[in-house]
């Protein structure tokens, strides 16, 4: 079982290299877990959101608790030019859940809230998907 410290470890150690790259980020922390995933965020938001991928709807609470218990927690939304990606993480989820992200053509950020990667009307259409590593 790969614990939620694990992947938050996995997180800091690809975050230098993946900071400008939402996807790269993510597909580079999923390879160290053995999880293949391949194309920019919208292709991978397409991949998870079927099996063997668990949806979590747009439900914080649950994407965090699912966090905890080891799981590799995606958060999601499509775009018409690029979609965004992030890697939740175990603890809170109020206000929002904490994350780490690469961002396109910018800096991403770590373990900080997710509201500083969505802007407030896009949050409300984030999902959740869940893949135990």
């Amino acid at each position: 079982m790969v614990g939620g410290q694990n992947i938050k470890t996995l997180c800091e150690n690809h975050w230098t290299q993946w900071k400008a790259d939402c996807s790269g980020f993510l597909k580079a922390v999923a390879a160290d877990l053995d999880i293949t995933l391949t194309g920019d965020a919208n292709s991978i938001i397409d991949k998870i959101g079927r099996a063997p991928w668990t949806q979590l709807g747009s439900d914080a609470d649950k994407a965090v608790a699912y966090a905890g218990l080891g799981y590799l927690v995606v958060a999601g939304l499509k775009a018409t030019h690029h979609g965004h990606v992030v890697i939740i993480m175990p603890g809170q989820s109020k206000p929002y859940p904490l994350a780490y992200w690469g961002r396109y053509g910018g800096v991403g950020r770590k373990n900080t809230a997710i509201n500083f990667s969505w802007t407030h009307a896009d949050l409300a259409n984030v999902q959740y998907y869940a893949i135990k590593p």
